[in-house]
């Protein structure tokens, strides 16, 4: 079990974008002293104050050369047609460079309805513009020279400069909420990373299940495999009692649980979505139940160490490889106080588990 971070820039009243950059790149140099990891951002656009991050890669710049160990991977890049997928590579490989060899990336296809009608994209069109574009990604970071005739992109042979440092490539992920897409990405050999939406622990499981199936077909698209499944943990925190951790957690908890809803609800009516829609009830039903969120879903760890290393481990019997902990939307000083604690005792216990598996 690999445990690593997910932050996207949410800003405290009274805190400014600018503010909050400083004190996530604080973060992250925190957080690869303590030993995790990774760390990511996702690409968010339109959506303050929770999502504050709109040009991930430049942020990346800045924590590659103030970090050392912690793996870098880009948490999502949207691959449709405003970010052009040569762009994609040549940045990635700029990362992996100023980084020596720490990049990775991860794609989505984009469920932020805002987002997709500011840039003049139909839901409908999402998937095969991200098929198409992963395709050409996988090229032009693996091949000196790219050429690609597919559905969306026409590009003719090109030489793509720079390569990244990473042999065959960086590691390759997808974002993915349906069980189809876990599949998908089994198919594909890349990573996949999980949300699961608040759907609970069944459905993670049969997500898990699709990925697993996948994988066994054997088949890649890139000429290195990434079989690993990552698990986005979309509000965590860590305090020395259960009382804290909710007091300290519960407000941004609850918010990005609404936000959610707020967001599926719409998008769940549109075509190659509509696997969101059935599930929305039981949610709607627990609008504000932070129990139900604690208790019932993958998607929340808030508690004590010891609450964490019992869930960590439940999630690595159902297949889980690595968690992604968004600490986000608290106070700075909290977020250096839950990163300590998961750092120097939640983190140690995994790595003996990872020498007694070595050994």
């Amino acid at each position: 079990m690999r445990i690593g971070l997910l932050q996207e820039g949410e800003t405290m009243p009274g805190v400014s974008v600018a503010q909050r950059y400083e004190e996530m790149i604080a973060e992250v140099v925190r957080a690869d002293e303590l030993g995790f990891y990774s760390w990511g951002t996702s690409e968010q656009h339109f959506s303050p104050p929770r999502f504050t991050v709109s040009a991930p890669e430049v942020l990346y710049a800045a924590i590659a050369r103030e970090t050392k160990d912690i793996r870098l991977r880009i948490m999502c890049s949207v691959l449709l047609k405003w970010n052009h997928p040569i762009l994609v590579a040549e940045r990635l490989a700029t990362l992996d460079i100023v980084s020596k060899g720490r990049a990775e990336i991860a794609t989505a296809r984009s469920n932020n309805l805002t987002t997709l009608e500011a840039f003049g994209v139909s839901p409908a069109e999402t998937r095969a513009q991200w098929e198409d574009s992963i395709e050409v990604l996988v090229k032009a970071m693996s091949q000196p020279t790219l050429e690609h005739d597919g559905p969306v992109w026409k590009i003719p042979p090109r030489q793509i400069v720079p390569q990244p440092l990473q042999k065959p490539h960086p590691a390759l992920w997808v974002s993915a909420s349906s069980v189809e897409t876990h599949r998908l990405a089994g198919r594909r050999g890349i990573g996949v990373l999980t949300f699961e939406n608040y759907f609970g622990f069944d459905y993670l499981q049969s997500c898990i299940d699709a990925y697993r199936e996948g994988l066994k077909e054997g088949t890649s698209m890139a000429p290195g495999r990434t079989e690993s499944a990552g698990l986005y943990v979309a509000t965590a925190y860590c305090a020395e009692t259960r009382e804290e951790a909710r007091r300290i957690a519960r407000d941004v908890a609850l918010g990005y649980f609404r936000f959610i809803l707020d967001l599926y609800v719409p998008l769940g009516k549109r075509q190659s979505y509509q696997y969101l829609d059935e599930k929305m009830t039981r949610l709607l039903e627990n609008d504000g139940n932070l129990d139900f969120l604690v208790n019932e879903t993958p998607s929340v760890m808030i508690g004590t160490p010891e609450d964490f290393v019992k869930r960590l481990k439940e999630l690595e019997q159902r297949g889980v490889d690595e968690v992604l902990l968004r600490v986000d939307g608290v106070p700075h000083a909290d977020i250096l106080r839950s990163y300590e604690l998961i750092g120097r005792e939640v983190i140690p216990h995994f790595r003996r588990t990872e020498l007694r598996a070595a050994e």
